[in-house]
């Protein structure tokens, strides 16, 4: 008569702790859902505001090669800064150019000081996708930035005179300007 009525208590115990885990992880769930609700609508305040800045650090081409030899990455952060209708910053460019000098510093990366042509921001899923048009004397930059609801970005930069720059980064709000 023990064995059946220990066996009922251990089923019941059974029962009552997978209820216990199943509360908890609906508990962690709605938890999460919540955070990336509270990050999704930070990102989303920072990217409509037209103010924000990213912390971006260069991607070696897709098949690692990188025309020219030269380090694929650089070592320290670039930040460049979007401010309603102009962009500001530097990146180093390395790859394939129409132009005798290109590199990190010393003149042949990108250097933004300039107001942005055209620019559009489009919801994708839980994504949004940036694209501008920048005119630099004697080349034309396609900016198409991805930012992620999470913060993350991938950019991508599109010359008429120099071979396609991806970046990967974070973004941040822009810091007032000085």
């Amino acid at each position: 008569m023990k064995t059946p009525k220990i066996l009922l208590l251990i089923a019941t115990l059974c029962l009552l702790s997978f209820d216990a885990m199943s509360q908890t992880r609906a508990e962690r769930r709605a938890m999460q859902e919540q955070r990336d609700a509270a990050l999704r609508a930070e990102v989303s305040q920072i990217v409509h505001s037209g103010n924000f800045a990213m912390a971006l650090v260069f991607m070696p081409a897709r098949d690692g090669n990188i025309s020219g030899g030269g380090a694929a990455m650089f070592q320290e952060q670039r930040t460049v800064t979007v401010r309603n209708d102009s962009i500001f910053g530097s990146l180093p460019f390395m790859g394939r150019s129409s132009v005798s000098h290109y590199g990190g510093t010393g003149g042949g990366g990108f250097v933004f000081e300039d107001p942005i042509q055209t620019g559009e921001v489009v919801r994708r899923n839980r994504n949004y996708l940036v694209s501008m048009i920048v005119n630099q004397p004697g080349e034309s930059l396609n900016m198409s930035i991805e930012i992620g609801f999470t913060g993350e970005i991938l950019m991508i930069i599109r010359s008429n005179r120099r071979a396609d720059a991806r970046y990967t980064g974070v973004l941040q709000p822009a810091q007032p300007p000085r």
